[in-house]
């Protein structure tokens, strides 16, 4: 019971933090990634309300409350290893970078300054690099420049600094996925273990009594 008790602390604790660390990025996530990081949010919050479950069934020693807790855990166990396999083989860092990019710069083409908000956050100039104004025959902006400098420009193009931003913000969900799951396998474990117990002690109560 006590290692029920302990995985379940875990899991909500856990929960809590997937929620916020994906609350955090989904704020600087493209469109492309948001459904994931959200069903990442859904799956921490429900497992962070879901762990109280558990604890009730185990205090009550509630046979079908246990069983309902394990296999709500085994579902989000499901769910976590497909939110992470596509997260490993369909959220490519470079793909969100360059689709983010080519939307942006096709409306700075059309002199809309799509650029300039990722250009001051990441401290970059164009795709590539300060070459790319030239060739598309636009006038640096002054997101390009150093701040309080007119002639300093930011050589390193936005491609590069925008994929490194998405490695660091995706890292902190992949992590948290990764031992969130283990913690749910620990915790059906032993909630089925627990579930086991029961019903053994109410069979032998049963035995003793007749």
């Amino acid at each position: 019971m006590y290692m029920v008790f302990l995985f379940n602390t875990l899991s909500s604790v856990l929960g809590l933090v997937i929620a916020v660390v994906n609350s955090l990025a989904l704020k600087e996530m493209s469109s492309e990634g948001k459904p994931f990081l959200i069903l990442f949010l859904l799956v921490g919050g429900i497992m962070f309300v879901v762990s109280f479950l558990g604890c009730l069934g185990a205090i009550k020693a509630n046979v079908c409350m246990t069983w309902t807790y394990a296999i709500t855990v085994l579902a989000a166990g499901i769910i976590t290893i497909t939110l992470l396999c596509i997260l490993a083989g369909h959220t490519d860092e470079k793909t969100l970078a360059k689709n983010q990019l080519d939307a942006a710069w096709a409306q700075e083409k059309n002199h809309t300054n799509a650029m300039s908000i990722l250009q001051s956050k990441l401290h970059c100039c164009g795709i590539n690099g300060p070459g790319d104004y030239t060739a598309a025959n636009l006038t640096l902006p002054f997101s390009c420049f150093y701040p309080n400098s007119k002639t300093k420009v930011y050589e390193e193009g936005c491609f590069s600094e925008l994929t490194q931003f998405y490695v660091q913000v995706l890292k902190g969900s992949k992590v948290a996925g990764w031992i969130f799951l283990a913690i749910e396998i620990g915790t059906f474990v032993c909630a089925v273990l627990l579930d086991v117990t029961f019903k053994y002690g109410r069979r032998r109560c049963r035995t003793l009594s007749t």
